[in-house]
């Protein structure tokens, strides 16, 4: 596999099932102009070691990266598509949240529908190409608290094969392969299986966020046993002097196991519980599922001091990804 042998990717299922998807995709797009495929690859590692080189090489002369995020805004977008097979776009990190919400929508699109420059009239332009992003970024690139299911991460390194020394008949090999899986009527989407594998893979791609460690210091400090009966300004004064010597609060023996946006918002940030907002539970949300051992159970759950809150679960801090085949 590609990825693997030429970027040092891991040899996973994960990987194998992104490749595969991905350049069966663009085989779709040449015999069915439009076919759905929102998804974008994304490449992230060091620069240098060849992943513009590599996606070049795959499509030759039909390859650009001309593409900049400006350009989803706009018919410059659409018209850049023209003639070309594989789009890189590069460097997403610092991209701002309303450059994201455009690119998602822009790789929703399957046909574009434009006036072309000394055009009469606006006529369409069914999708022939794909996308693969690419970055350098080390500390995350997505910014949407909301869901980045159209973005495919994968983490990329210097390998002993490299890019730039890949044979014309690995490239041919590697379209033949994809045009015969098409043909075979090989689905587009990631198998349900590793959707959940992808979604982890997406919260590690987000922007880190320097209140994550004191979120994660927050869930390592342990609780007295009367910490439910606790206020939250009582909580406060615990935590605040839990590794002063003179604490005049003993020091508990009890894991958390459980815990809501709203007690960390109030307990590990200070702040007042009547002035949360949705986009700061969302963040922190994001944030949580970052922390390994961490997982949201999707249900609400009724606190004492919080009310009705959703609630994550101290979970094995071993990500296990599910083994389905080899591809």
């Amino acid at each position: 596999m590609l990825l693997i042998d030429y970027l040092g990717a891991a040899d996973i299922d994960y990987v194998r099932s992104v490749t595969r998807k991905v350049f069966t995709a663009a085989v779709a797009r040449v015999f069915e102009p439009g076919v759905k495929f929102d998804w974008m690859l994304v490449l992230n590692g060091p620069g240098g070691i060849g992943k513009s080189t590599l996606i070049n090489k795959l499509a030759g002369q039909w390859f650009s990266d001309s593409l900049q995020l400006s350009d989803t805004h706009d018919k410059t977008g659409a018209e850049k598509l023209q003639g070309f097979w594989i789009m890189e776009i590069g460097e997403l990190s610092g991209m701002k949240r309303t450059e994201q919400d455009a690119l998602k929508q822009f790789l929703s699109s399957q046909n574009d529908i434009y006036r072309a420059s000394f055009g009469r009239r606006a006529t369409p332009h069914l999708r022939q190409c794909i996308f693969i992003g690419t970055t350098n970024s080390e500390r995350g690139y997505l910014r949407d608290t909301t869901g980045n299911r159209r973005f495919w991460p994968v983490k990329v390194d210097a390998s002993d094969k490299k890019p730039w020394s890949i044979t014309d008949e690995d490239i041919s090999q590697t379209w033949a392969e994809a045009k015969v899986r098409y043909h075979a009527g090989e689905t587009l989407q990631l198998p349900e299986e590793l959707e959940k594998y992808a979604e982890q893979m997406q919260n590690e791609a987000m922007e880190v966020d320097d209140r994550e460690g004191v979120i994660e210091a927050y869930l390592n400090k342990l609780l007295p046993n009367d910490w439910e009966s606790k206020n939250e300004y009582a909580r406060r004064d615990y935590l605040s002097s839990y590794y002063d010597n003179d604490s005049i609060f003993p020091k508990g023996n009890n894991p958390r196991t459980t815990v809501s946006a709203q007690e960390i918002w109030c307990e590990a940030f200070g702040k007042d519980k009547g002035n949360i907002r949705r986009t700061d539970s969302l963040e922190i949300c994001v944030m949580l599922r970052r922390i390994k051992g961490w997982e949201s159970k999707g249900k609400l759950q009724t606190t004492p001091l919080y009310g009705r809150q959703k609630i994550f679960e101290k979970v094995n801090s071993e990500r296990t990804e599910p083994i389905i085949y080899k591809l």
